[in-house]
């Protein structure tokens, strides 16, 4: 991974086109400080970095949060750090550039809280079948999640798991011949 092209020191993640036209390559904090810059705001003190929270039965979960500011907005974003590196719960909340950061964050902290503390699937012993991972009360709410090693398919990651298209067939062959309705929402919106 290169170097970030301002600060030298930390890896870029982020690729922009400044205004003059030019493309540059940018770590996270050299991103926020030059477009806080080139919008006119005040960056509040802000540590990235692994943040604990626990969930049902106290489990606990570690999440790498971090700020990233757009021309557009500020957004904190948290994402799950796993023991096996496979995908586990994201979540993130998004304000306007004039936003209260610290209210932001709370706002974040509010959102993990409730992701981890709700389930929507379920092990249930079926009559014939075994067990089963299985919709809880008929919802789930989850996201898509790239997937390397089956081109163009992505994963569904619900209860901070992964599935594949073929598992979540499986949770939802109970429901033949019901109606559902499939809604996309982005990663920052409030989903319920």
């Amino acid at each position: 991974m290169a170097l970030c092209e301002n600060c030298k020191t930390d890896d870029a993640n982020i690729y922009v086109t400044m205004l003059d036209g030019k493309s540059r390559q940018l770590c996270r904090e050299c991103n926020n400080k030059i477009t806080a810059e080139y919008a006119g705001i005040n960056l509040t003190l802000f540590e990235n970095g692994i943040y604990e929270f626990a969930g049902i039965r106290g489990k606990k979960h570690n999440f790498k949060i971090e700020r990233i500011v757009y021309p557009m907005g500020i957004v904190y974003e948290a994402v799950e750090i796993t023991k096996d590196g496979t995908p586990g719960y994201r979540v993130a909340v998004m304000g306007h550039l004039d936003s209260e950061q610290q209210d932001l964050f709370l706002k974040l902290d509010a959102k993990i809280r409730k992701t981890v503390s709700k389930r929507y699937l379920e092990n249930r012993s079926i009559p014939y079948a075994g067990n089963q991972v299985v919709l809880k009360e008929d919802v789930a709410v989850g996201r898509f999640e790239y997937d390397e090693h089956n081109d163009g398919i992505h994963k569904v990651v619900i209860d901070g798991q992964e599935f594949s298209w073929d598992e979540l067939g499986r949770m939802l062959s109970a429901y033949e011949g019901f109606q559902f309705k499939l809604e996309i929402y982005d990663i920052s919106d409030d989903v319920e």
